[in-house]
């Protein structure tokens, strides 16, 4: 950890890898301050409390992914070509949220943290749009457009967010650039294949 960042940087930096590994509750304050090279009560005086240093951490992270998401889905190009591009996205960009920090919050029996919420509503909001808008033009078929939505998003986050089923299960490695161009592919034809109204409209 570089002292020379400042102070909410390291303990934003530091708090990210340490509830990614670990999880909220198990990551203490001692560890998130010695590891961000800062003192016992920096939490407490630039945040308030380690749960609100908890939410700026995944609102950072989840603004990363909502704010290209979000620009995807404002592209040029049909409905499809979009929701294919997000999918590419979800699927390939290096710098998304730590995958071991959403799923564990997805995993226990606590509510999800707000800022998780509103990121990924934005998103889903950001896809319904796109579905609603190809069932208008006609190149989507009709469907009720937030169960479609779920089903599109369902796919590359569980290929993403928990990668080692399909390659402990399956074989397949989507570190490999090969397989993963493969992965990509698969996916992204598979979903917008779901979607299309006739064969002509699939991209």
């Amino acid at each position: 950890m570089n002292p020379k960042h400042p102070v909410p940087e390291r303990l934003l930096s530091a708090a990210g890898d340490l509830f990614a590994r670990h999880g909220f509750d198990a990551a203490s304050v001692r560890q998130i301050t010695s590891r961000a090279k800062a003192n016992l009560g920096a939490i407490t005086y630039h945040f308030g409390s380690k749960e609100a240093l908890f939410h700026a951490v995944l609102d950072r992270v989840g603004a990363r992914m909502s704010d290209r998401f979000v620009a995807i889905a404002a592209e040029r190009g049909t409905p499809l070509e979009r929701i294919g591009r997000i999918v590419t996205m979800v699927l390939t960009e290096d710098n998304l949220p730590a995958p071991t920090l959403i799923l564990r919050e997805l995993a226990n029996d606590r509510p999800l943290p707000p800022p998780l919420v509103l990121h990924m509503r934005r998103n889903f909001g950001a896809m319904i749009a796109l579905i609603r808008d190809g069932q208008r033009d006609g190149t989507i078929r009709d469907g009720d457009p937030p169960l479609l939505a779920m089903s599109v998003m369902a796919q590359p986050f569980l290929m993403r967010i928990a990668s080692r089923i399909p390659r402990d299960i399956a074989g397949v490695d989507g570190s490999d650039p090969d397989t993963r161009r493969r992965l990509v592919k698969h996916v992204v034809t598979t979903i917008t294949r779901s979607l299309a109204t006739t064969p002509g409209d699939r991209p």
